[in-house]
């Protein structure tokens, strides 16, 4: 049988002639970029030291005030006795009674009930039953923080319950100059103070005041060192210590940056403070 063969020009023509190869798929476009940063993760309460031998925990809400607030009426300076008299107007809140809650706060108490925490230069706390009272100043600038406190020395922490004045006294004291009350986050130190008896409860309030911050928004947070061990709040809350063994201990508190740097400000290292847990 013989065998036919095409032309090579019939074999071109006729591959030129049928269907035409297939284009290449199209290479897909990048998917678009999420432009929406995802939010951060909410920053813990505390955060604890390694192998903590004490609890520090936020304390349960307390017996609110609402309406509670605290208002400057006048600062009567005697210059010659160093003494300066406070006169403030109270309402929706009774200085001397004893806070609903108390009986179940499970921390010390104060017998006499709800007062002013007094507190001038950032030095220890005085507690005013009364809404008008007179106390000694320092020379030169004096910076006095005055709030409500329920009765187991707990801050009402609102700007209606809180009050701050400055003035000065002849003389020369510690320089606080540089501390702009308006705008700078100044930290005061309010507990723990003085001594605790394990009978009036196994719990230590911790507790601070601040000024033109409230931590969480600029990232600060308070560096508590208590007994060596250094813990960081990072909310503006009451504490509660638990744990202690009898006897003396201490608490220092800073108020630092998101790098742990102490934020500026003469008020925002308390230094180291002193208090007792007692048996009886």
């Amino acid at each position: 049988m013989k065998h036919q063969f095409l032309p090579i020009s019939a074999i071109v023509l006729a591959t030129a002639c049928g269907s035409p190869a297939p284009e290449p798929a199209p290479v897909p476009s990048p998917a678009p970029r999420d432009t929406v940063s995802a939010a951060p993760a909410p920053r813990p309460d505390v955060v604890a030291p390694a192998n903590a031998k004490l609890k520090l925990s936020v304390a349960p809400p307390a017996a609110a005030f609402p309406v509670a607030s605290l208002t400057f009426d006048t600062l009567v300076p005697n210059k010659k006795s160093m003494d300066v008299k406070y006169t403030f107007t109270v309402k929706g809140f009774d200085l001397k009674a004893q806070t609903p809650d108390a009986a179940t706060r499970g921390c010390a108490n104060s017998k006499d009930g709800q007062h002013i925490h007094f507190i001038l230069n950032n030095q220890p706390y005085k507690a005013e039953y009364t809404a008008e009272f007179t106390e000694k100043a320092d020379p030169g600038r004096n910076i006095a923080l005055c709030f409500l406190s329920r009765s187991y020395h707990e801050s009402l922490k609102n700007n209606a319950s809180v009050v701050v004045k400055e003035f000065t006294m002849p003389g020369t004291g510690k320089d606080s100059a540089a501390i702009d009350l308006t705008k700078d986050p100044t930290l005061f130190y309010s507990r723990p103070k003085g001594d605790y008896k394990k009978l009036d409860g196994d719990k230590v309030l911790l507790d601070f005041y601040l000024l033109n911050t409230n931590l969480e928004k600029a990232g600060y947070s308070i560096r508590a060192t208590i007994d060596g061990e250094v813990w960081l709040l990072n909310k503006w809350e009451a504490y509660f210590i638990e744990g202690l063994e009898l006897g003396k201990h201490t608490v220092r508190l800073e108020l630092v940056d998101k790098a742990g740097k102490l934020v500026p400000g003469p008020f925002n290292d308390s230094g180291v403070r002193e208090f007792n847990y007692l048996g009886s």
